[in-house]
């Protein structure tokens, strides 16, 4: 019996201190951004802060010409675009797959978004761009070429996608069945049958998209003609310049960044963890 409860205890200790290790850097980045430069640079691996200053977070308040808010709200927009674009669409995709899996090229669908977790989302880059300029998207204050590009596969719409399918593969068919033998139309069945019960699959895809999207800065640089519509994530790549690093306002800029989608996670993670195992169900 003490020998059993001496194992939980070190196996306690070791959890703890895996934790620990995994959840410094986040910590270092927040108390680094009450730190000054020097001191960041001089004890770059302490913790707390022997002075608490605000110079990193006044130092971001206005960036470029515009204020953290701007760019706070540039990142919702993204974000919250993005996210409805590819649950939208791959809820929509994942569906048809369910019905209408047996026709010719459904099939390539399902490939493409394998396809698209294998390979560097960079090498999306010049046709993005291509396409963005083809359809007009591309231009001052326009957000819509970065939604579009920020919803492809290799950014985070695969998983949502593949979470969908593996759901409508676990309902009963035969509930599928009645309602098309009643007359209702495929859209019908999908609004009115299929969404109330896939709440779960649907709160997850949603929070994975988001996050997926929040952090992303190449294709925001790629498609922006000036810094109007960069988003948080954007400006903190644009923040250092060949003058010199601002350690402190750097840390600062990241935990805001951070922050939101920790919270966000912390709420939510029992509601994501949920939906993934509804979404992993194969029937």
């Amino acid at each position: 019996m003490k020998q059993n409860r001496f194992i939980t205890w070190i196996a306690y200790g070791v959890l703890i201190i895996i934790s620990f290790i995994m959840v410094y850097p986040f910590l270092w980045m927040l108390f680094g951004s009450f730190k000054t430069n020097q001191e960041i640079i001089q004890y770059p691996l302490s913790l707390i802060p022997q002075k608490w200053v605000l110079n990193g977070w006044k130092g971001i308040l206005t960036l470029s010409g515009n204020s953290l808010w701007h760019y706070f709200k540039n990142s919702i927009i993204i974000s919250g675009g993005s996210t409805l674009l590819v649950v939208l669409a791959t809820s929509l995709g994942g569906y048809a797959l369910y019905r209408k899996g047996s026709l010719p090229g459904f099939s390539m669908i399902q490939t493409s978004f394998s396809v698209s977790m294998m390979y560097p989302a960079v090498l999306l880059l010049i046709p993005l761009y291509v396409i963005v300029v083809q359809l007009g998207l591309y231009g001052t204050n326009n957000f819509w070429g970065i939604i579009l590009a920020s919803s492809t596969g290799a950014w985070g719409a695969a998983l949502p996608f593949f979470l969908f399918k593996n759901f409508f593969q676990s309902l009963p068919y035969d509930l599928i069945e009645s309602a098309t033998i009643d007359g209702a139309t495929e859209f019908q069945i999908f609004f009115k049958i299929v969404t109330p019960v896939m709440y779960p699959v649907f709160t997850t895809a949603t929070l994975i998209s988001f996050l997926s999207s929040w952090g992303l800065w190449l294709p925001v640089l790629m498609l922006s003609k000036d810094m109007s519509t960069y988003n948080l994530a954007a400006m903190l790549v644009n923040l250092n310049s060949d003058l010199g690093v601002d350690l402190s306002m750097t840390a600062a800029l990241s935990t805001a960044i951070s922050l939101p989608v920790v919270l966000i996670f912390l709420i939510t993670q029992r509601k994501v963890m949920e939906g993934i195992a509804a979404g992993s169900v194969k029937g």
